[in-house]
């Protein structure tokens, strides 16, 4: 596996975790099961939303470099 791929899959490990977190953020879960005011809760359903959406962004990029570098190489399968 060449640094470019190794650097391409660490990308994508940084957008699967912007993502989890989003998923899963604290912030936005407290503030809804406690029933604060509406306006918090949304506030952190969109800071969620938007860690989401840029962890998904960064997952979409490395996957679509990852393709093409793997075309570009002539990589079609996973080497061990």
């Amino acid at each position: 596996m060449s640094s470019h791929e190794r650097q391409i899959k660490s990308l994508m490990k940084v957008g699967a975790g912007l993502a989890l977190f989003g998923l899963v953020c604290p912030f936005f879960w407290m503030s809804l099961f406690s029933g604060n005011s509406g306006f918090e809760t949304w506030v952190y359903g969109g800071h969620s939303i938007i860690f989401i959406m840029i962890g998904v962004a960064l997952l979409g990029k490395g996957w679509y470099d990852l393709k093409c570098l793997r075309a570009t190489t002539g990589i079609n399968k996973k080497e061990p």
